[in-house]
């Protein structure tokens, strides 16, 4: 009958010993291999570009979701609204936060209330920016200044209503009777 401290002596002895320095350099080897794996895995290559900027893209999808998809929201007077909500810092972050707890998201809320029921908006910094992102698509407007005025969700969300398309004031009292 053999021996089996004899046996792991036998082969630790046929085995080449590794110093602490290659020992910790296979460590390090090893680490970054996995480390860069992990990089280019599809969820953490999504995950690192899904924490940047908010895109149009992005943004033209979170206001989909605020508006329950109601209206044909155009991405021209949208990239305007994005640009100014982007500026403010009283924005600019909370509407990062917002387009990740939503648009960003395993699984992406389709109106409103899901998004509140997904607790998105407890923070008044959220609750604040997804209201300004509404205000802006009802008013059509972006810092006082017209975005977009015939199709402001204000005039689309009324059916009887038709946003003038005339001089302000009363032009038939410029004729005479």
């Amino acid at each position: 009958m053999t021996n089996p401290r004899s046996d792991v002596r036998a082969l630790e002895a046929a085995l080449p010993l590794a110093s602490r320095r290659e020992l910790l350099v296979g460590l390090a080897s090893g680490t970054l291999v996995m480390a860069g794996a992990d990089l280019l895995s599809p969820a953490s290559a999504g995950a690192a570009t899904r924490t940047g900027p908010v895109t149009l893209d992005e943004f033209m999808e979170l206001s989909e979701i605020l508006t329950d998809d109601e209206f044909s929201l155009d991405d021209e007077p949208g990239a305007l609204y994005l640009a100014s909500l982007v500026r403010d810092p009283a924005y600019n972050d909370p509407l990062r936060q917002l387009v990740q707890d939503t648009v960003r998201a395993d699984r992406v809320p389709r109106t409103f209330n899901a998004v509140v029921r997904r607790g998105a908006l407890r923070s008044e910094a959220a609750a604040r920016t997804a209201q300004q992102v509404l205000v802006l698509w009802y008013s059509g407007l972006v810092d006082g200044r017209t975005a977009d005025y015939l199709e402001a969700l204000a005039w689309q969300s009324l059916p009887f209503a038709e946003p003038p398309s005339t001089k302000i004031g009363f032009s038939k009292w410029d004729e005479a009777p």
